[in-house]
């Protein structure tokens, strides 16, 4: 089946499931809006790049009706179009979470069985290292003493703060959409006095191409990337010539630069793994999933235990304490739609709070 064939398929795979729930629910007429302007964009695509453009319109159908099942099929169906295979499968079981007796339910199912391959096949391949860092083929480059995920360059040109913290987080490198802006503590970290290159951005005396003290493996066209605090009008720099944290007004352009970083996957498997083991023993951190998931709290041997808050990649969120990695029912679970309950949380599984959530 050739490219314009499997479009007009998926075309109809989407409309036909746009059509069966349209008819057996009612949802606002905004949301209806941008279904539609979804289903035209990806009637208009042809290249895997122009799904992007359905991807934003079913996002917004998807805040005004979070609970409406085919809008995650669609968000599925035209991600795995543009090769986000990670993404297809997390709106696909989405989708399966809503309706689970869907008819096509088995058929999706199938689906994800699919993408499971297809993104093996796609993992990211190391190119290069120097020292802690991995350079991959998808752009990103993996600190394995923090676990921190980087964009392989920054933006390429002049940006204020406020673009730059846009850039960050619809920055999609990797396949990842968990980017974001890093914070000054995050981008003095790379500072490396013993490594330089030169950027394309004047040195503080004019001289050309200011110094860039760090990891050749991240290419900064200028010096002073932005980071993401703010005070009053100013927001957060860091500066790889002489290794300083600053502010700086937000609407600055000439020396500002965007890039962004996220959390890298954790690898359990030792013998594979191409980052550290995560720690043993009781601490605090952070671990985000593929799916959009995220646990931030305490951990004993690996497992949530203490007080934490995990929040879905819905919006749902429970806010409490785990016991060996479980709920208790000392916390409160809060919906995407403002539902709230408490009590009877104990070993609850996310697909039970969804139906409570409905």
């Amino acid at each position: 089946m050739d490219r314009r064939q499997m479009g007009c398929l998926i075309s109809v795979m989407i409309l036909l499931a746009w059509v069966s729930v349209t008819l057996a629910e009612t949802v606002s007429e905004e949301a209806r809006r941008y279904m539609a302007r979804g289903m035209a964009a990806v009637e208009m695509a042809k290249t895997p790049k122009d799904y992007k453009r359905a991807v934003h319109e079913f996002e917004q159908a998807a805040k005004l009706a979070p609970n409406w099942p085919d809008i995650y099929f669609n968000l599925g169906a035209v991600h795995a179009k543009a090769g986000n295979y990670g993404e297809a499968m997390r709106y696909y079981k989405r989708y399966l979470e809503l309706a689970p007796n869907a008819p096509d339910a088995a058929k999706v199912r199938e689906e994800i069985y699919k993408l499971e391959y297809r993104a093996e096949e796609q993992k990211a391949k190391e190119i290069k290292r120097d020292g802690r860092f991995i350079a991959y083929d998808n752009d990103t480059v993996l600190d394995t003493q923090t676990n921190l995920m980087w964009a392989a360059k920054d933006n390429g040109a002049g940006i204020n703060w406020q673009d730059a913290k846009k850039y960050c987080e619809n920055y999609r490198g990797g396949g990842y959409t968990d980017w974001r802006m890093p914070t000054r503590d995050e981008l003095a970290g790379l500072y490396d006095a013993a490594k330089t290159y030169k950027s394309e951005c004047p040195g503080l005396f004019g001289e050309r191409g200011a110094d860039v003290h760090l990891t050749g493996l991240i290419s900064l066209t200028c010096n002073a990337p932005w980071a993401s605090e703010t005070y009053g009008s100013s927001g957060g720099a860091f500066e790889f010539t002489v290794g300083g944290r600053g502010m700086a007004p937000r609407s600055r352009v000439t020396n500002g630069r965007a890039l962004p970083v996220r959390s890298g996957k954790i690898v359990l498997d030792s013998e594979k793994a191409s980052v550290p083991s995560p720690p043993t023993g009781a601490y605090k951190g952070v671990r985000n999933y593929e799916n959009g998931d995220k646990y931030e709290g305490e951990f004993t041997n690996r497992k949530f235990n203490g007080k934490g808050t995990y929040t879905y990649a819905n919006g749902d969120k429970y806010v409490g304490e785990f016991v060996d990695g479980k709920f208790t029912s000392k916390g409160t679970f809060t919906c995407s739609n403002g539902k709230q309950f408490t009590g009877n949380l104990e070993n609850k599984v996310p697909l039970e709070f969804t139906t409570r959530c409905n």
